[in-house]
């Protein structure tokens, strides 16, 4: 199943975003639980988040993608992209 990688840089006031960043773990938790969440974390200053995920398609990523409340509020930019992981 192909990975994609989703940022989300937060554009919202604190004020504004300080409920929607819990709704936003509640939403990767429920990636995780079902299994699509490869890693996730935020940046130290808290302004954004980078999450790793397996999805069918670029469909299934986007739709993913959309479904993080700080998007669906329009409380963060996100970009999204298909990603190949390297091992060594």
């Amino acid at each position: 199943m192909p990975l994609f990688v989703r940022t989300i840089l937060v554009t919202g006031s604190e004020s504004d975003v300080q409920a929607a960043r819990q709704d936003h773990l509640a939403h990767l938790a429920s990636l995780a639980a079902a299994g699509k969440i490869r890693a996730a974390g935020s940046f130290p200053r808290g302004d954004g988040y980078l999450e790793i995920f397996d999805a069918k398609d670029l469909y299934e990523a986007e739709e993913i993608a959309r479904s993080s409340p700080l998007v669906a509020l329009g409380l963060g930019t996100w970009m999204l992209r298909e990603w190949d992981e390297i091992r060594f």
